[in-house]
């Protein structure tokens, strides 16, 4: 039996470079954050998202989903956690 890729391959390319796009604007606001409060938490969060966004726009990404995803799990608890005790 013949596999027929049909469009999957392109909607998956596309659904993580759209989520490569998601994580650099929240990446850029902890930058601006960071400008403004200078918490340094700020920065690890940006650059961790930032660099996940990067690491995907250059296709290093390809075939290490799960460490994208260990990426914004930590970098979104790195977020919930200043928000929520004011660090």
């Amino acid at each position: 039996m013949k596999r027929d890729p049909g469009l999957q391959p392109e909607r998956t390319h596309l659904s993580w470079r759209r989520t490569g796009w998601s994580m650099l604007l929240p990446g850029l606001l902890c930058l601006r954050g960071w400008s403004h409060t200078g918490n340094a938490l700020y920065v690890l969060a940006g650059i961790l998202l930032m660099g996940g966004s990067f690491a995907m726009f250059c296709g290093l990404g390809h075939g290490r989903h799960y460490l994208i995803s260990l990426n914004v799990m930590i970098s979104g608890t790195v977020i919930l956690l200043m928000t929520t005790f004011n660090i």
